[in-house]
């Protein structure tokens, strides 16, 4: 089983942790953008601060699916499933689509359970930015795991399982996902749900995943794209000096100062994703319903803030 097929699967019991950082409300962000050098993102991709580009409308005509950018896609069907209708295809239906094709990925709970599509950025980086268009269908209750993140992964076995916090020269991960469904609309709202060295415990000596969540709950909503960006900077080793951010159609929603993510410098994020994950026996805690539909388009990540595609 993949690395984090294995997160997804174990982590969903710690939800609820709250996170050991500082948060406070943010204004609209004014930093030059990527997105407003290269409208309709025409040419990005050739930007130095650009490392990958995917709007799905290249690659082969023919496929069912997309993912010939990705260096993995990864799907894990249901043991035992009846339903084995491929998660992930192409979008075209014009009611739908951002340009010609964007992915749809959807989860059937007698299906496929978890689909997840991972770029390495080999050797690493120590601040990072992903923005990229995401649509909630009409049948999205909540999920278990899912949306886009990053790891920092230094190949050495560093996760050591769910409700352990990993060692310091090794591993961090977060993924920015809307959870619920407590008190949330669905999909839920934003948080980053992370795992490193400096996790809070939950005071019976495990380390679930942490939320990063702002004061102001930012719930998407359904049937409708939305542009979101997260950036995350690694600490400087011995110091607290890490963040994360994001932003939702180019406002500054959610910022978090004081993270000490690794205790070397040599660890860096070297890994992004986008992914869905939802058990069977999680649909009935998790909003009813017997599928999850995601729609993802217009993916950059970069060393800079990208921005809306303009």
């Amino acid at each position: 089983m993949k690395l984090l097929n294995l997160i997804l699967a174990l982590g969903m019991a710690g939800f609820g942790h709250l996170p050991n950082v500082l948060a406070q409300d943010s204004t609209t962000e004014t930093k030059p953008s990527l997105a407003i050098r290269y409208p309709a993102d025409d040419g990005i991709a050739t930007d130095p601060a650009v490392l990958f580009h995917d709007d799905f409308e290249s690659g082969d005509s023919k496929s069912a699916e997309p993912g010939d950018k990705w260096d993995e896609v990864n799907r894990r069907l249901v043991r035992n499933a009846t339903d084995q209708n491929a998660p992930l295809q192409f979008e075209t239906d014009a009611k739908i689509v951002r340009g010609k094709k964007s992915a749809r990925v959807q989860l059937r709970q007698d299906g496929y359970e978890d689909v997840t599509l991972v770029k390495w950025l080999q050797p690493g980086h120590d601040e990072l930015y992903m923005r990229y268009y995401v649509r909630y269908g009409n049948d999205y209750g909540y999920h278990g795991h899912g949306g886009g993140g990053f790891m920092a992964d230094a190949g050495k076995g560093g996760f050591k399982g769910a409700g352990k916090a990993p060692d310091g020269d090794k591993f961090f991960w977060a993924t920015l996902e809307p959870i619920g469904p407590r008190q949330w609309d669905p999909p839920g709202v934003l948080i980053f749900y992370a795992y490193w060295w400096k996790m809070k415990p939950d005071g019976r000596g495990n380390s679930w995943g942490n939320w990063f969540q702002p004061p102001s709950d930012q719930v998407p909503k359904l049937e409708t794209w939305t542009c979101i960006e997260w950036r995350v900077k690694a600490n400087s080793a011995g110091q607290d000096n890490g963040e994360l951010d994001y932003w939702i159609d180019g406002q500054h929603c959610g910022e978090f100062r004081e993270i000490n993510w690794r205790s070397t410098d040599s660890l860096k994020v070297n890994k992004v994703q986008l992914s869905l994950w939802l058990e069977p026996s999680g649909y009935s805690r998790a909003g009813g319903g017997t599928t999850r539909t995601v729609w993802y388009d217009d993916i950059v990540v970069a060393t800079q803030y990208i921005g809306p595609k303009k």
